[in-house]
């Protein structure tokens, strides 16, 4: 595998000076056009992109790997965990899948939210001291245990 990454603005500049040259456009377009935001990760295999080889479960599960890989550097030098947010969390990975995903951010012991369709795609990722909540027309309910 390659990585390479841009970091969204031109390295000869600084981004503090960058900011304040281009303050009236980016705000006449509403948006900071140039920063960090705009950063891109690219990663290939063979010279070809990974998300032209991999399945979309194949991407998720790098994607979730490189998000570990990063709260585990950030805990080492910091010394404080992350907190992971993940959306639909079962969406393109199968049981054997997320239950390896859930395996790996129990071992974090870090705290964790997910967001999923069925509380069955979450059932790995609880344990005595988590809660499941559950979202209906706009209500907020703590999902009783079975």
């Amino acid at each position: 595998l390659r990585f390479s990454f841009q970091r969204g603005w031109d390295k000869e500049s600084d981004y503090a000076e960058l900011l304040e040259r281009n303050f009236e456009r980016d705000r006449a377009l509403t948006y900071t056009a140039s920063g960090p935001h705009k950063a891109d990760f690219r990663i290939r295999a063979e010279g070809t992109p990974v998300e032209d080889l991999l399945s979309r479960g194949q991407l998720k599960l790098l994607m979730c790997a490189l998000r570990l890989a990063q709260g585990e550097f950030l805990t080492s030098q910091s010394g404080r965990r992350c907190i992971y947010l993940i959306d639909d969390f079962a969406s393109e990975l199968d049981e054997s899948r997320r239950r390896l995903l859930a395996e790996r951010l129990k071992a974090t012991q870090a705290q964790v939210f997910v967001s999923a369709i069925s509380a069955g795609h979450v059932i790995d990722m609880t344990d005595e001291k988590g809660k499941m909540f559950r979202v209906e027309q706009g209500k907020i309910a703590v999902q009783p245990e079975d």
